[in-house]
């Protein structure tokens, strides 16, 4: 029979396994009697077969207590405060065993739990970001949950709470300006918040949070970015000023790690996480965090001034935050107008690879990358500098300009 009606008059996501009866009573643990005659009361869970009790905070003695009502016995203020402290707890559970039967979404009494434990990551993006990236802490590398919650501390400085209802386009519109106009952000890392963003609020419309712009509204360009990189004069300046009388400790520090990786491409994690036992003979031999291939780069004459051959390859412990606010005060002092992060040294490394001759397919290797046309960027950059020069010879026969 024709109904007029097609799929969209129907939900799609309901789930594969209807969450199971959820039962609850109060009871007293009378087994164990305080000092002051008392016991405490607990609320019992029973779902899909498993019990949990959790403990109410309230402690009264076992005749105050009403097993066939549930509740304080006596009409004092006392007892009405518990009794509501009682009312209060299974109003919670219902409305969350509620919202998950509403949203066609699994209860497990796992989940139940959870919410219980954290309401306000119902209601505020922000309680729920942070909330499941703790989770992620230890499946996430080191990098990454350092990004995300970066972005965590971006977003809470844009607003204090952002609930849910509140993730309109509009909204949208106001972070990306934000991070734009207030915080001079450039694309990428413009790009790089809004992946985030879209990641934790995937997470809540997949765990049945509704919001009136879901995160498959959320488009996430692609941009290349700038690969700021640092010529032969501005890599002398950093080591001139790197065997100085006058630097200070840490900044010789940064500098031995910043070089280093002028000379061996490597990134970062990779940087702070080598030790001694990744050098043998003149190789550095290690597995590279990203794409967690192995790697194995010879070390020049160049990459072994800025590590010891005994004992520890480096003299600190800094963190990626501390050397990258270092590297910005080593600028200003060497005159470099760039702006200088340990990735600089990365790009440096390629660009001055390519430009005294190596082959690209060898640079493919030396970085790790797992498709060339990641590494062909560095051709790019290397042909335009080719270009800029070339041009140069003009100067040979330049005809005189007339008065």
């Amino acid at each position: 029979m024709e109904t007029g009606l097609s799929d969209k008059n129907f939900p799609q996501n309901f789930p594969t396994k209807m969450s199971g009866k959820l039962t609850h009573k109060i009871i007293i643990k009378n087994d164990y009697v305080r000092a002051d005659g008392t016991c405490a009361l607990y609320v019992q869970i029973f779902l899909d077969g498993k019990m949990k009790r959790l403990p109410l905070n309230i402690s009264i003695e076992p005749k105050n207590f009403d097993k066939k009502n549930q509740r304080v016995k006596g009409k004092s203020q006392h007892a009405k405060d518990l009794n509501l402290i009682i009312s209060q707890k299974l109003a919670d559970i219902n409305k969350i065993a509620v919202s998950y039967r509403l949203n066609g979404t699994y209860l497990s009494l796992e989940k139940l739990l959870e919410e219980l434990a954290n309401p306000s990551i119902k209601a505020d993006y922000l309680k729920f970001y942070e909330y499941h990236l703790e989770k992620q802490k230890e499946i996430l590398k080191p990098g990454t949950y350092r990004q995300q919650k970066a972005t965590l501390t971006k977003l809470k400085k844009f607003r204090e709470n952002i609930f849910f209802y509140e993730i309109t386009d509009e909204f949208l519109n106001e972070l990306v300006a934000y991070c734009k106009n207030k915080l001079g952000n450039e694309k990428t890392t413009i790009q790089t918040t809004l992946k985030n963003f879209k990641k934790y609020l995937h997470i809540a419309n997949k765990n049945g949070i509704r919001t009136p712009l879901i995160y498959e509204d959320i488009e996430v360009k692609s941009f290349k970015g700038q690969r700021t990189y640092l010529n032969s004069n501005e890599v002398k300046a950093l080591y001139e000023y790197r065997n100085s009388s006058f630097t200070i400790d840490s900044h010789r520090c940064v500098l031995n790690r910043f070089l280093f990786s002028c000379f061996t491409g490597l990134r970062i994690s990779d940087n702070l996480a080598i030790t001694e036992e990744n050098v043998i003979g003149d190789h550095l031999v290690f597995v590279a965090s990203k794409p967690g291939k192995f790697q194995k780069i010879l070390l020049t004459e160049s990459a072994k001034k800025f590590i010891n051959i005994n004992g520890p390859l480096f003299n600190d412990n800094f963190t990626e935050e501390h050397i990258n606010r270092e590297l910005k005060s080593i600028a200003k002092v060497c005159g470099i107008k760039k702006t200088l992060t340990f990735h600089v040294s990365r790009h440096t490394f390629a660009t001055n690879f390519l430009l005294t001759g190596g082959r690209v397919e060898v640079l493919q290797k030396l970085l790790g990358h797992s498709n060339i046309r990641e590494t062909m960027i560095y051709v790019h950059i290397t042909d335009s500098i080719m270009d800029e020069q070339i041009v140069n010879l003009d100067t040979i026969i330049k005809e005189p300009q007339p008065d």
